[in-house]
């Protein structure tokens, strides 16, 4: 069950396969992502791969693709002590270039204080970081 959820969504005229380069390229979520200080994937860009993080003021901690659709969405799987915060990146062809939405949900038992400790943090940084994704996969147009 989600207990907190936050989303944003987007349109840009960029094409939808140079967003889903953005999205995919973990490496290079730092420069799209407010937080994310680096990022690295441990194999090919597919449901059940893992990889690391660092957020800024945080330490390093792993991830997993949980579920990965080819150019349209994929959800990275953060575990915490008795919670799950899932971030869900999905795009579609729309008559400007393309539409962006970005979802978290928190789940588990201790949701309700991952939202309260982390959800603001969360929440500010959806708008932000998919106005840079869109202006990165513009300018490769």
């Amino acid at each position: 069950m989600t207990l907190w959820r936050a989303e944003h969504t987007l349109d840009t005229s960029a094409e939808p396969g140079e967003v889903w380069r953005r999205l995919s390229e973990v490496s290079c979520w730092s420069e799209w992502e407010p937080g994310v200080q680096w990022a690295e994937l441990r194999g090919p860009f597919a449901s059940g791969t893992q990889g690391r993080l660092k957020l800024r003021g945080e330490g390093a901690r792993t991830f997993r693709l949980a579920r990965v659709e080819d150019q349209t969405t994929f959800t990275a799987l953060v575990r915490l002590p008795l919670a799950e915060i899932r971030h869900i990146h999905a795009q579609a062809a729309s008559a400007m270039g393309t539409r962006v939405t970005h979802r978290i949900e928190i789940s588990g038992p201790l949701s309700w204080f991952f939202g309260l400790t982390r959800g603001r943090r969360l929440r500010e940084g959806l708008a932000p970081g998919l106005r840079r994704l869109a202006r990165l996969a513009s300018a490769q147009d």
